[in-house]
C-alpha cells in the first residue's frame, strides 16, 4: 500500500540532536513519550484516521557503527535470530523505488510475514499468530506498516544516527490502537486487563530494545552487587531533569531501563533488571506521597488489590501484606506479597523491599520532587525477580521474553495513571 508514515522522528523532541539522546540515555534503554498529533493509515477496506495519538520511543546506545545497524534491522529474515518468539520470517515481495546505490531519497518496500509463538501450558493463553507487516527502507531508517494482526492499526520507524566513538543510537518509534483488537486471546486479555493498554507502548520499546543490547552490546557484563547497593541511581543534571520535565508535560512515561545487576547472596545469584520512571503528577507532592506511598489505599486505587493488612513500624515505616488478585477469562490468578514501606524524613523518599511472598524479591525507591503547589516529579525506581520455583499461575509468565524487565517497566505507567484518576476523582484533602 503506498502511504505516508506519520511516525515522528525520534529526534524531534531533542531538536534533531542525537548526541542529547545518547547523553541522557547513557547505558540505559531509554523510553519518551511525543507530544500528541494526528495518525492517518491506508487500508484495502478504507483509511483509519486518528487524532491525538502518542506515539512513544525508544531509544540506545550501541557499540557497532551505522552500516552494521542497518544491516542487521534491514535483514528481516534473520529477526528470528534477534527478538525472542518470532520464530518464522518470510519475505513476501519486495519493490525498489530509485537507485539504491545512487539515490540519497531511494527506498524498499518489503512485506514480510512473521510468526510469534508465545507457549504456555494453559493452551487457551498460548499465543501463535502471524503478523504481515509492510518496511519502506531508506538508508537511515526502516518504517513499519501493520497490514494484518491481532493490533490492526498502527506504526513504527526504525532509526539509527551516528555517534562519536564510531558508536550508534538506535530509535524505535511506534503507536498502535489498542482499542480494537481482534482475535480471541488477544481481545479477552485487553478485556480482562484493561490496564494493559497503558503498560503495551513501554513494553514493545523495552522488549525490542533489550533485543537489541544484547544483539550489539553483548560484552557488557552484569555489576555484582550486594542487597545494600544494588538498587541504581539516575543522577540528572538540572539541564537534563529539566528536559525530562518537558518531556512529560503532554503525558505519558520516561524511563530508564538500566543494565541488569547480579545480586550476590549465599544460595546463587541472580539477575536484576531495574527500570527508572518518571511522571509528571497533577498534584502537591504531600498528596502524591500519601496516595503512592500509602498501601492501606490500594483496594481502591488498584482494581486488582483485594486486602491489604498493614502493621506499624517504627519510624513511620509499615508492614503490608498484599493480597491481589488477576483474572483472564476463566483464568483467576491470586498474588501474595508482603511489602515494607519506608519513609526517609529527610528527603522525603519511600524505600519499600519484599519480605515474603509468591514474589521472590521486589526492592524499589520513590521520589518526589515539588515543581509548584500542584505539580510533582515523580520517580520510582523498581524490580521484580519471580524466583525458580514460583506458584503455578504465576510460572506462565515465565514464557514471556525478559519477564523481570517487561513487568518493571509496565507497572510503572499504570501505577501511576491509576493514582492519578484515583486523586481526581476524590479531590485534594
Amino acid at each position: 500500500m503506498n502511504w505516508t508514515d506519520p511516525t515522528p522522528s525520534s529526534l524531534a523532541p531533542f531538536d534533531g540532536n542525537a548526541e542529547a539522546i545518547a547523553s541522557l540515555a547513557g547505558t540505559s534503554i531509554f523510553v519518551y513519550p511525543h507530544p500528541r498529533s494526528n495518525a492517518a493509515f491506508p487500508y484495502t477496506h478504507g483509511p483509519a484516521s486518528y487524532s491525538g495519538v502518542q506515539y512513544v520511543t525508544g531509544a540506545l546506545v550501541v557499540d557497532a557503527t551505522p552500516s552494521q545497524v542497518e544491516r542487521v534491522l534491514s535483514n528481516y529474515t534473520d529477526y528470528t535470530h534477534i527478538f525472542p518468539k518470532i520464530t518464522k520470517a518470510e519475505i513476501l515481495a519486495n519493490e525498489m523505488h530509485g537507485n539504491w546505490s545512487s539515490e540519497a531519497n531511494a527506498t524498499i518496500r518489503s512485506i514480510v510475514r512473521y510468526h510469534m509463538l508465545i507457549s504456555v501450558p494453559v493452551p487457551l493463553l498460548t499465543f501463535d499468530e502471524d503478523l504481515i507487516m509492510q518496511h519502506e527502507r531508506t538508508h537511515h531508517s526502516i518504517s513499519t506498516l501493520i497490514v494484518s494482526a491481532p493490533i490492526q492499526y498502527g506504526s513504527g520507524k526504525f532509526e539509527w544516527f551516528p555517534l562519536k566513538n564510531s558508536k550508534t543510537l538506535v530509535t524505535l518509534t511506534q503507536w498502535a490502537d489498542l482499542d480494537h483488537p481482534t482475535g480471541f486471546l488477544v481481545s479477552t486479555i485487553f478485556s480482562a486487563l484493561p490496564e494493559i493498554k497503558l503498560a503495551l507502548p513501554y513494553g514493545i520499546d523495552g522488549f525490542v530494545m533489550q533485543a537489541l543490547r544484547e544483539r550489539f552490546n553483548h560484552d557488557i557484563l552484569p555489576k555484582p552487587a550486594t542487597e545494600n547497593s544494588v538498587m541504581p541511581q539516575v543522577n540528572l543534571t538540572p539541564a537534563q531533569e529539566a528536559q525530562v520535565t518537558k518531556l512529560l508535560q503532554p503525558g505519558g512515561l520516561v524511563q530508564f531501563g538500566h543494565p541488569p545487576v547480579q545480586l550476590v547472596h549465599p544460595e546463587h545469584p541472580d539477575m536484576l533488571w531495574f527500570v527508572s520512571s518518571y511522571y509528571l503528577m497533577p498534584e502537591s507532592a504531600a498528596r502524591s506521597r500519601e496516595t503512592l506511598a500509602n498501601p492501606q489505599r490500594f483496594p481502591d486505587i488498584y482494581r486488582q488489590v483485594r486486602h491489604v493488612d498493614t502493621t506499624p513500624l517504627p519510624n513511620g515505616a509499615t508492614a503490608n501484606d498484599i493480597k491481589i488478585g488477576i483474572g483472564i477469562g476463566i483464568l483467576s490468578i491470586p498474588i501474595w506479597t508482603k511489602l515494607n514501606y519506608v519513609p526517609d524524613t529527610a528527603t522525603g523518599n519511600v524505600q519499600l523491599y519484599s519480605t515474603g511472598g509468591d514474589i521472590e524479591w521486589v526492592q524499589g525507591r520513590l521520589q518526589f520532587k515539588a515543581l509548584n503547589p500542584q505539580s510533582t516529579l515523580i520517580g520510582l525506581t523498581a524490580a521484580g525477580h519471580l524466583g525458580d520455583h514460583p506458584p503455578f499461575p504465576l510460572s506462565l509468565g515465565k514464557s514471556l521474553p525478559y519477564l523481570d524487565y517487561l513487568s518493571a517497566a509496565g507497572a510503572a505507567p499504570v501505577v501511576f495513571d491509576k493514582a492519578k484518576v484515583w486523586m481526581k476523582k476524590n479531590g485534594a484533602k
